[in-house]
């Protein structure tokens, strides 16, 4: 009799052990297939911001000055839109920030798209020339990498380390060219006090 419980305990033991991995595994699959469709659903939305602002410029392409491009120009923002920790991360190259527009809840409203305004958090920066569209707080993609524009949703960890240590090479070398600058300004001086 004794002999039996024992099996039965070890067989008890066994399908518990079997149960906790299904279980473990199962949530790890839940978890993957959500995260796939958030990645899905921001896709989405980036893609319907692209779309809209597409459709915008090319109703009010003709006359510029009587309906101005939505949205604020990065160069000009006002006080109470605060990016630095986006600008910080160098997803756009100094250079290009004329280019780039945010859209703040009242440009997304005229777009119809304030559903957007008060699912994220963040701000949607786009290009009119081009049509990239940014999100300033990021997303994570499927390979586990953060992304901020519509076109790195599908690169590789690869492709976007190219990306982002191209765009750091580009901002420290003109970092170092001002600094360059100056220190020729600074002798210069120097040698106009010295005569």
């Amino acid at each position: 009799m004794r002999h039996e419980e024992g099996k039965s305990s070890i067989k008890l033991i066994i399908a518990m052990i079997v149960i906790v991995i299904l279980v473990i595994l199962g949530v790890r699959y839940t978890i993957k297939f959500i995260n796939s469709e958030k990645v899905k659903n921001f896709q989405y939305d980036m893609l319907l911001v692209k779309n809209k602002t597409e459709i915008y410029n090319a109703k009010h392409t003709l006359n510029k000055d009587e309906n101005p491009l939505l949205g604020y120009q990065l160069t000009q923002l006002p006080e109470d839109i605060n990016i630095n920790e986006f600008k910080d991360k160098h997803v756009i190259s100094d250079e290009e920030y004329e280019k780039y527009y945010l859209l703040d809840s009242a440009s997304l409203e005229k777009m119809d798209l304030s559903e957007l305004a008060n699912k994220y958090q963040g701000y949607f920066i786009v290009n009119y020339e081009n049509y990239e569209v940014i999100y300033t707080e990021g997303y994570e993609n499927k390979n586990g990498m953060w992304c901020y524009k519509i076109s790195d949703l599908e690169k590789t960890q690869a492709e976007q380390k190219s990306q982002t240590n191209k765009i750091e090479e580009t901002n420290e070398g003109e970092q170092n060219n001002g600094e360059g600058s100056q220190e020729t300004s600074d002798i210069s001086s120097e040698e106009s006090i010295e005569n």
